[in-house]
């Protein structure tokens, strides 16, 4: 693709995006969230304060939003280890795709299994 076509292309995909952007401007919907986080930024700026600061006061567990998205907005699970009472193995694990204990699972039954949990931590 020649440079003059590149550019041609970008020049579309520009006007394009600048048609949505004025549709999304007349939403009244997005013109509330606007306002609200212009007035709520505001009254932060007023007190010195961060969007942390208000979490914290809020008692949330949420941080300033983050430019990168990624799936460290998940809780973690809890850390369960399990004893088997037949051969006193022990399985710590944070989920239920663990080998051995889906061996366990298949041979004397999920109920079974969750009954032999001896510790649950975060």
């Amino acid at each position: 693709m020649s440079i003059l076509a590149s550019y041609r292309e970008k020049e579309e995909l520009m006007r394009k995006l600048k048609e949505e952007m004025r549709k999304m401007e007349e939403n009244t919907q997005l013109k509330k969230e606007l306002t609200f986080k212009q007035e709520i930024e505001s009254v932060l700026d007023k007190h010195e304060r961060s969007v942390r600061d208000l979490a914290e006061i809020f008692a949330l567990n949420a941080e300033a939003p983050s430019k990168s998205s990624g799936r460290g907005n998940r809780r973690t699970r809890k850390l369960k280890i399990y004893v088997n009472p037949n051969t006193q193995e022990r399985i710590e694990t944070r989920g239920g795709n663990q080998k051995q204990l889906k061996e366990w699972k298949a041979q004397y039954g999920s109920d079974t299994v969750e009954g032999w949990v001896v510790e649950e931590r975060d």
